[in-house]
Parts: structure tokens; C-alpha cells; sequence
């Protein structure tokens, strides 16, 4: 179970000096009638900017290639606390879709001007302003907009195409995701090597915004939790010195090292979110130590030992069962 986008009391309570419970993103019409994302949030290989497009791309119906996710640049993004907690898409994705609204509206004054129809008249629908008798695109309102200001009536602003915006959840609420691990392992007596035979994972993350994406970051980060339970550690000598300061002495897992991974999604939204969605990233990478660590009990259970630290080297199994043999 894991809170995420920590809600502001929460932060409050907790005596951090930044409360997190707040996030912007910058959405610009650009002059192609494109549109350009400013965040906060950092993209750190959870495929960040795709998803966050796909909210304008909903809001919108633009096609996906005429949207552009800027991060990463303090100067030029709008403020955030960062990428943590599972956060990203619950407040990154949460504040795009509210910018977007504030967006659609400018747009669609304008729009409503150009096909010369009353506001509550128009609506967006695939990357047009549509009225009653017709239909302007992105790109004809961004002309106008970007290279005829002087044609703006006095009730449209031409510094509307540019929009910032935020959004926050509620202060004493967050939503929970949810995931459950379950393995089978062998264990060789012998030789202290510790086998998975079998992954199952059953995860929750609200509405799926990217299914690919999601897969991904679960089986990616299971694999990370391989490494935590079999394979990673930092070892020292008595005098303090790193023995494991390089790839060939640090040992990581490999894609052989899980087998074909069974996935399941329980799909509940979130109430209190843009789309339902919830926190995604740890719901991968923290379960596993704890699963493989039973399952390694499980097997050891006929010599009446636990190995209780990670990573469960095959020299920490031999040391649990070499006094019972």
C-alpha cells in the first residue's frame, strides 16, 4: 500500500519545510498550432513525457507528434518540488489537464471569433474550435494569434496562448495504489544459488493511462528488487575501503535472471484525481525483497533456519545450512 501525492496536512504535520502538495505546468499554443509543455517534475526513464502528453492529447485530440514535454530546465519551467513519492502523473498529469482548461478557453474566444459564433456555442474537438456552421483549426487560431495580434477583438487577451496553471488535491486526502508480489524460488543446497521459478505480480494504479508504460515500470522495477533481494550490495573491507566499486565487483541482475513475468492490473480510479489515476513507480521495485525472502524461508523451512538479511547470497544461504548439515 502507498500514499501518493502527499497531501498537504500530511507534509504539514510531518515539519517539512517544503509542502509538496502542489504542482504548475506551462502550456503554450505554438505558432504551427502545436502545443508546448513546460513541468517541473524530471523524467528519470519512467517515460514521463509521453503520458503527460497524452493528457493534452485527451483534453485536445491534437495528435500526440504536435505535442513537446519540456523539463528539466529550472529557467524556463514552472515551479515544482520534484519527482518522488509517485507523484508525477497523479500532479504533473493533475495541473496539464487544469492548464489545458484554462487554455481551451482562450482558444476557443478566439475561435468563437473567427467563425463568428456566440462563446457557449463552440467546443473543441480534434484540435478545432467547432461552432455551429463550422470549424477552425489550432493552426489558423495560433496564425492569428501569434503573427496578427492586431486582428484580436478587445475581449480576447493575445497573451492567452500562454497559460500557466496548477493543480492541488485535496489537503486531507491522498490516493493509494496498491501492489502485491508472490514468487516461487528453488533453492540449491549445494551450491546456495537461489532460482526464481515463477513472478506474479497484481498491481493497482488507477486508470492506465499508458499500458505499455505501465507494464514497463512494474517489470522494470521488479527486476530492481531482484538486485535488492539476490544481487546488489556494498561490501567494505575492515580497514573501510569500497569492495565493490565497479560493475565487475557491484552484481546486478539481468533480464535471465527473471522469468516471464505474469502481470495482473486491478483497475479502481481515484476519486480524488485528474482521470483516477494514482502513484505508479514503487509499486514494482519495493515488494520483491520481502516475496523472494519468504519464499527462500519457505524452502529453507525443512532445516528450521530464515536468512533475514538481503541480499540472500548464496554464501548467506551456506552459512544457514552448512550447521544444520
Amino acid at each position: 500500500i502507498e500514499m501518493t501525492a502527499l497531501q498537504t496536512s500530511a507534509a504539514a504535520r510531518a515539519g517539512l519545510a517544503a509542502i509538496p502538495g502542489y504542482e504548475q505546468a506551462h502550456v503554450r499554443l505554438t505558432p504551427d498550432g502545436g502545443l508546448e509543455i513546460g513541468v517541473g517534475v524530471q523524467n528519470h526513464g519512467q517515460g514521463m513525457e509521453t503520458t503527460l502528453a497524452q493528457v493534452a492529447c485527451e483534453r485536445f485530440g491534437i495528435d500526440i507528434d504536435m505535442v513537446a514535454v519540456r523539463h528539466g530546465d529550472t529557467a524556463t519551467s514552472p515551479y515544482s518540488t520534484g519527482t518522488y513519492a509517485s507523484r508525477s502523473m497523479v500532479m504533473a498529469g493533475g495541473a496539464i489537464a487544469r492548464t489545458c482548461d484554462v487554455l481551451g478557453e482562450h482558444i476557443r474566444r478566439m475561435g468563437a471569433h473567427l467563425l463568428q459564433c456566440d462563446f457557449d456555442d463552440t467546443g473543441i474537438e480534434n484540435a478545432c474550435v467547432v461552432g455551429p456552421s463550422g470549424s477552425v483549426t489550432f493552426a489558423e487560431i495560433a496564425r492569428v494569434w501569434h503573427r496578427n495580434p492586431e486582428e484580436l477583438p478587445a475581449d480576447v487577451n493575445p497573451a492567452g496562448v500562454e497559460v500557466t496553471s496548477g493543480f492541488r488535491p485535496t489537503p486531507d486526502n491522498s490516493p493509494f495504489s496498491y501492489a502485491t508480489h508472490a514468487c516461487v524460488v528453488a533453492v540449491d543446497p549445494e551450491l546456495g544459488q537461489v532460482e526464481i521459478l515463477d513472478y506474479v505480480i497484481s498491481e493497482d494504479c488507477g486508470t492506465i493511462v499508458n499500458p505499455m508504460i505501465v507494464d514497463g515500470q512494474i517489470i522494470g522495477g521488479a527486476l530492481q528488487g531482484v538486485g535488492t533481494a539476490l544481487f546488489e550490495e556494498s561490501r567494505y573491507d575492515e580497514a573501510g575501503q569500497p569492495l565493490s566499486s565497479t560493475f565487475a565487483d557491484y552484481t546486478m541482475p539481468g533480464s535471465t535472471h527473471l522469468p516471464n513475468l505474469r502481470l495482473d492490473h486491478l483497475v479502481t480510479p481515484s476519486p480524488l484525481t485528474e482521470y483516477g489515476v494514482k502513484g505508479l513507480g514503487e509499486g514494482g521495485a519495493i515488494p520483491p525483497p520481502a516475496a523472494i525472502a519468504n519464499a527462500v524461508n519457505d524452502a529453507l523451512r525443512a532445516y528450521g533456519v530464515e536468512v533475514r538479511e538481503t541480499p540472500i547470497t548464496p554464501r548467506r544461504v551456506l552459512e544457514k545450512i552448512s550447521p544444520v548439515n
